[in-house]
Formats: structure tokens, sequence, C-alpha cells
């Protein structure tokens, strides 16, 4: 199996039948990409993170993108784990997550962008978070569409 959703199709519907209850409306495409995002998302964040804890002479500036890579991290980890989670999930705590991530992306892109001239690992985190904004914010949208 190449992906995420090819996991949990499999797992959880026999012969393409989706299981009593679990019907929540979710693009497993999309939910795939959200998956993938968040998780490299994560990964920068915390390379990011490091970096910047790391930098001497960088002060207040560093200190903030570090913390804010960090809360970043944590929360696309989090939100990865959720979405993995397709049979338990709660769909309003699943758009709460997911516009949590959103806007941590957007907070950390925009902190990371500011400096994203001087290191190349500040200018990967960014670009990273605005790929997680993009696909958590295609995620949710599928979600909120199918609510409606």
């Amino acid at each position: 199996m190449e992906t995420t959703a090819e996991m949990m199709t499999s797992a959880f519907m026999k012969d393409g039948a989706v299981p009593e209850g679990m019907d929540l409306g979710i693009d497993m495409r999309t939910m795939q990409g959200a998956i993938d995002a968040c998780s490299m998302c994560a990964q920068a964040c915390t390379m990011c993170a490091d970096a910047m804890g790391g930098m001497v002479g960088m002060g207040v500036c560093a200190s903030r993108c570090a913390s804010r890579c960090a809360a970043c991290a944590d929360v696309c980890m989090t939100t990865m784990r959720m979405m993995m989670r397709p049979a338990g999930m709660e769909r309003t705590a699943m758009v709460a997550m997911l516009e949590a991530c959103i806007a941590i992306c957007a907070a950390c892109m925009t902190e990371c962008r500011t400096h994203a001239d001087t290191s190349a690992t500040r200018a990967m985190c960014a670009d990273a978070c605005e790929a997680c904004d993009a696909a958590c914010s295609a995620m949710l949208a599928s979600m909120t569409a199918d609510a409606a």
C-alpha cells in the first residue's frame, strides 16, 4: 500500500462498503493530502525550532520563531493523528483541530517568512506551513461542504 488513504480504506472497508456509523463524508484523497502536509510541516517546524534555538546572538527574534515553530509542530502532529483515526472521528472536534492547525501554520509561516532570506531552514519551514495551511483548508472545506 502506498498511501495512508489506501491503508485506511483496506482496514475499515470490506468490499468498498463504509462501515455503519463511519460515513463522515470525507474524501480520503483530500484527507491524505492533509495528513501528508501535516507530517511534513511537523518535521520542518521541528527542524526550524531546533535551528533557531541554537542560534547565538539572534535574541528575541530567534526565540519567538523557535517557540512558534514548536507549537506548530505539536498542533500539526496532533491534527495528523486525529485524521488517522477516522473510526473515532468526531466532526466538531476535527473542524476545531483543522481551524487551529490553519491558524498556527499561518502564524508560523509569517514568522519564518520574515527572515527566510537569512536561513534556508526558515524558508523551508515557511513553505511547509503554507502547504499545510492549504491542505488543511481543503480538508476543512470538504467537511463543511458535506455538513451543509
